[in-house]
């Protein structure tokens, strides 16, 4: 009951006409931020932070998350209708979402998506508001040892990724691993494959997936000569408001990737990013039908946008109780509680209550206002691909090249993103799994920290990840997710065995 009375005072707080519509503004900013290829959560809420200066704390607060929740939205635009994801948690909304696009449900694939964003965003806001300090003091315990084995873990759903392509994503895997390891070591300092001063700091990774996605579509569509099908011009609200099958098949995705999405966010350093391909994994493990995954599957598409969105208010939950960010927007957001003269930690709750509690609460209005603007514009977001679709390359690759370039304002990012573009249009081309690539280019740098890490921890004995209740349970975990998904395959060979000999 504290919690929910706190939270009404912290809407007694923002419920102004001021407050409103700064909130309702940081809404459609952040949507526009993460739809732009290039841009996300870090530079949508850098870009706001001198507004706040003068600002109230709590008006502030609620424009700068209001911007964060907003970009997590704004990514899956771009991502459904041209296939160049905003950001990177938006990689696995392509996957599903632009195969969507070209079926001609491209604005059933939007409204989905924006449901789905909706209710995760909810329950991590619910998980934030009733149990953020219980589940940070158990947060506190996993060290080295037990972030790698997540790492691990991670890495270990390129199986589930790969379907039967197993060589072909080993193969993409073994790339990604190579190109997360170009620039200086974490540990050492040692440069590793830094051809050009500028590979010393490594290889941007967004570069990487505005190049892969978003100009590798491009290519492989001048030279198919690829059309989309964008229906009529007019429509109708079901052609964009979700209906009963839709939401049946879309329920028990979005309430695993509710789940997930906010557990994944607790973790600091962990992010949308991995819980997205987390869940995508998931998702195709629990499917009865595998083989549809990639050609607009729509629990595919709705379990991945829940988890982006709940990873958001479950970073946050660190960053209140603990002091330590979850991500790369909220490590923003600690330098501007920090300039607000706030102290995030423990005692942040207690000593600035009214403040951190009508942050929430104008984060839940953020929620609640951007379910409302996403979905009421999707006919003018495909109404307007549909005007620009005689040249939407020229379109697509101007916001890839202005993405890029965006990064370090500097032209090397525009020649890493035609050099991945290449690779993509290849990719696509040969029908080589990307998930699996960029899975491992996110992953296995930061493995690489923490196995480091915990050998250090351990004096060069491996027995640091059986020593520690915690790791220990994640190997046993780990086992178990292997051997299942090894007996799953093997059964699925065996039916299509039998299939075939009774056709015969």
């Amino acid at each position: 009951m504290d919690a929910l009375n706190n939270l009404m005072m912290g809407f007694g707080d923002i419920l102004t006409p001021f407050n409103i519509a700064v909130i309702f503004a940081a809404g459609l900013i952040g949507t526009v931020v993460g739809a732009l290829p290039g841009l996300g959560p870090s530079a949508g809420i850098a870009l706001m932070l001198p507004l706040t200066f003068g600002m109230p704390e709590a008006s502030g607060l609620c424009l700068l998350t209001g911007v964060y929740m907003g970009t997590m939205y704004g990514g899956r635009i771009t991502s459904i209708l041209i296939n160049a994801p905003g950001d990177a948690p938006a990689i696995i909304t392509a996957l599903e979402g632009y195969p969507m696009m070209q079926q001609g449900r491209g604005a059933m694939a939007l409204g989905i998506s924006a449901f789905s964003s909706f209710i995760g965003g909810l329950f991590g806001l619910l998980v934030l508001i009733f149990a953020a300090p219980v589940i940070a003091s158990y947060a506190i315990y996993l060290g080295p040892p037990e972030y790698f084995l997540l790492m691990a873990t991670g890495l270990a759903t390129v199986m589930l990724l790969a379907g039967d392509q197993i060589a072909k994503a080993f193969f993409v895997t073994c790339l990604g691993v190579l190109v997360s390891t170009f620039g200086s070591d974490y540990v050492s300092g040692q440069i590793r494959f830094a051809f050009v001063p500028e590979l010393i700091e490594g290889i941007d990774f967004v570069a990487i997936i505005i190049g892969l996605y978003g100009l590798g579509e491009v290519f492989y569509n001048l030279e198919k000569r690829v059309k989309l099908n964008l229906g009529k011009p007019g429509f109708r609200m079901k052609e964009f408001i979700p209906g009963k099958a839709e939401l049946s098949q879309a329920a028990a995705p979005t309430l695993r990737g509710s789940i997930l999405g906010t557990l994944i966010g607790i973790v600091p350093g962990a992010g949308a990013t991995v819980a997205t391909f987390l869940d995508y994994a998931m998702e195709k493990r629990l499917s009865k039908k595998p083989e549809t995954f990639g050609t607009g599957n729509i629990a595919g598409l709705a379990g991945p946008e829940a988890t982006n969105n709940a990873a958001v208010p479950g970073s946050l939950i660190p960053l209140i109780t603990l002091g330590i960010p979850g991500s790369g927007g909220t490590a923003i957001m600690l330098g501007a509680l920090i300039m607000f003269g706030l102290r995030p930690g423990p005692l942040l709750m207690t000593t600035s209550g009214d403040i951190v509690w009508a942050m929430i609460a104008g984060l839940v209005l953020a929620n609640a206002f951007l379910l409302a603007s996403n979905v009421l514009l999707i006919p003018v977001f495909v109404n307007l691909l549909r005007a620009v679709q005689g040249n939407l390359a020229n379109v697509v690759i101007a916001l890839c090249v202005v993405g890029a370039f965006s990064l370090a304002y500097s032209p090397f990012n525009i020649w890493i993103m035609l050099i991945f573009g290449l690779l993509g249009y290849l990719m696509k081309k040969n029908d080589y799994p990307t998930g699996p690539f960029i899975l491992a280019v996110v992953l296995a740098p930061l493995a690489e920290n923490y196995f480091r890490q915990s050998v250090m921890l351990g004096q060069g004995s491996a027995r640091i990840f059986l020593d520690r209740p915690i790791s220990l349970t994640i190997l046993i975990l780990m086992a178990l997710i292997i051997a299942l998904s090894i007996f799953g395959q093997v059964r699925a060979k065996r039916r299509a065995l039998r299939a075939g000999a009774d056709g015969e």
